[in-house]
């Protein structure tokens, strides 16, 4: 993801990991992140507020969100391909160009 969100942040695509703090430990996340040099904001959903409201199941899901904040597809579980990642990635930025 690091190398993808490096290539496209540019364009005004953007990636925000979201860490299940109410099941995790915050600086074991940043600690984390900091070793994988991860260039992205990690937000932390304290109270599980995110994670309700999002509908979350399973951990890891991605949400893929077009720029006028629709989901477009959520992808539970991981990891995910590169290859999968891409297309996701080159198609929200397409239809946000205007491409649709």
């Amino acid at each position: 993801m690091q190398e993808i969100y490096h290539e496209v942040k540019d364009s005004g695509f953007t990636i925000l990991a979201v860490n299940a703090t109410n099941q995790d430990n915050a600086a074991e996340a940043i600690a984390f992140g900091e070793s994988l040099g991860l260039g992205f904001p990690i937000l932390f959903d304290r109270a599980g507020e995110v994670s309700r409201l999002y509908e979350v199941r399973a951990l890891p899901s991605s949400f893929f969100i077009d720029a006028q904040g629709v989901i477009r597809e959520v992808v539970v579980g991981g990891p995910m391909s590169e290859a999968l990642l891409r297309i996701r990635i080159e198609e929200l930025i397409r239809a946000s160009e205007g491409g649709r």
